[in-house]
């Protein structure tokens, strides 16, 4: 029995932590973390978990309405004979785990946002039960196996470059499409005791996306006063916690949390609670190609500085521990962007140190020479579209860290995998070279763009000089 099918026990007054990977042991890690398991998953992504994930984004959106569902997925009609079969009972199983998750996420939000605080089991229960429906209902995507060679890997909506919004428009701080856009009010649910200390939830209105709200998982160590801060964010296409706790094993949060850290994993724009209905998480910003991305990078940057400000305000203000940024693939381009936009912020707002895993200072580089975005066909739907290298050109400064971040380099640390070619490992090195990384805070590893970000549970060691800087207890 898996963690996620575990039965949820009100008596429970702790969160289970993950189970344990065998990826952070040498024997299998030291096989499978290379650049061949790389290759592999640049394949599977696009090929399988992206038309899977389009078919279950219809699928929510649609119910059981099997012409609505075919519309969809531009699919001339509804499939018949076996594979029709299958997708009517795919279509009703996934609306009854849709109705699961809906009455599990407003119970949770129920108790977590209490105005007094429920017994600790009580939020334990309503957590387990929030994550096995979350995870019930995003596996729900294997039920439309029979589906993935018939559905585009994404809903493309690429706009012609005359479309644009001119790239002046877009500009905001440091040059980069990012804005501060003001510091909203952040509501704390309630604490619950977790695996690596005690866990809780923020939430605030998305400052650069209007009736949007922006939700971010906190993760506290136990018994250290006033520890420092790491704000995580993640790839595209993660969602951590609407997955069972086994995500949890590759993720940062628990050596970071052992190590005395206390990490904010926010949800990203589109992604998770943030999706947009009809798209699976982060689509929205593959298939709106340029344009996506810059909307993405704008409204999560402008959320950088909120979160900075909350971390503070809970170590008694700028007296407190100190706050570092960083992401891993799509977090690490958002992170290294607001790191040049911070410079243009107050004080209190800017990160004090920068954590950079599978990185790239070229946008372009990654748009026309990364593997997955060949693997979906951007660069040829680009072309199709009207798009030139001379259009690309004048919004890549806005997507770029082409300025000075707001950090001195002896607080930037990366991670780079020199067989990364999603984000081409070319790009990142550029970026240390020109910023200044010094040599102990640059770690390169005979990696690609997936195996050196889940490979820090076992080889930690740019997390523990991340900690070293922080002066982390």
């Amino acid at each position: 029995m898996t963690s996620n099918e575990s039965p949820v026990a009100p008596e429970t007054a702790r969160l289970p932590g993950p189970p344990p990977s065998p990826m952070n042991w040498d024997a299998v890690g030291g096989l499978v973390m290379r650049p061949w398991y790389d290759r592999l998953a640049v394949k599977l992504v696009p090929h399988w978990y992206f038309p899977l994930s389009r078919a279950w984004a219809a699928a929510l959106e649609s119910g059981t309405d099997e012409a609505a569902f075919a519309a969809a997925l531009g699919l001339e009609a509804f499939p018949g004979g076996f594979c029709g079969w299958r997708i009517r009972r795919a279509l009703a199983r996934t609306e009854e785990l849709k109705r699961v998750h809906a009455g599990a996420d407003a119970h949770w939000r129920d108790v977590f946002f209490a105005a007094e605080a429920p017994p600790a089991a009580v939020l334990v229960a309503a957590e387990r039960a929030r994550r096995k429906a979350a995870h019930n209902l995003m596996a729900a995507r294997r039920y439309f196996l029979c589906l993935r060679k018939r559905v585009h890997k994404l809903q493309w909506a690429l706009p012609h470059p005359e479309e644009m919004p001119a790239p002046e428009a877009l500009q905001g701080d440091g040059g980069t499409c990012i804005k501060l856009d003001g510091v909203p009010q952040v509501e704390r649910s309630h604490w619950v005791p977790g695996p690596f200390g005690r866990q809780c939830w923020i939430r605030f209105p998305a400052p650069s996306l209007p009736g949007d709200t922006a939700w971010a998982q906190v993760f506290e160590p136990e018994d250290v006063e006033n520890p420092p801060t790491l704000i995580s964010l993640h790839g595209i296409c993660v969602e951590s916690e609407h997955w069972s706790e086994a995500m949890d094993s590759i993720d940062i949060v628990p050596t970071l949390a052992l190590k005395g850290i206390r990490v904010i994993r926010p949800e990203g724009p589109w992604h998770g609670r943030r999706r947009r209905p009809g798209t699976f998480g982060g689509e929205p910003a593959m298939a709106h190609g340029p344009l996506g991305f810059l909307q993405l990078f704008a409204a999560w940057g402008a959320e950088v500085p909120v979160y900075v400000d909350w971390a503070r305000q809970q170590n008694g203000g700028q007296g407190g521990g100190p706050v570092a940024l960083g992401g891993v693939s799509l977090g690490a381009l958002t992170s290294q962007l607001a790191a040049v936009a911070a410079k243009d912020w107050p004080a209190e707002l800017r990160p004090d140190a920068l954590i950079l895993v599978a990185c790239s200072e070229s946008l372009h580089d990654v748009a026309f020479q990364g593997s997955l975005a060949a693997a979906i066909g951007l660069p040829a739907r680009l072309q199709a579209k009207g798009w030139s290298v001379a259009d690309i050109d004048r919004y890549l400064p806005l997507m770029e860290p082409r300025g000075a971040p707001a950090m001195a380099p002896e607080k930037i640390v990366m991670a780079l995998g020199e067989a990364d070619d999603l984000t081409p490992f070319a790009g990142g090195l550029a970026l240390a070279r020109r910023w200044g990384v010094p040599p102990e805070n640059l770690f390169l590893r005979h990696q690609g763009h997936f195996t050196v970000a889940f490979d820090l549970g076992r080889r930690p060691q740019p997390l523990d000089r991340l900690r070293e800087i922080l002066g982390a207890a």
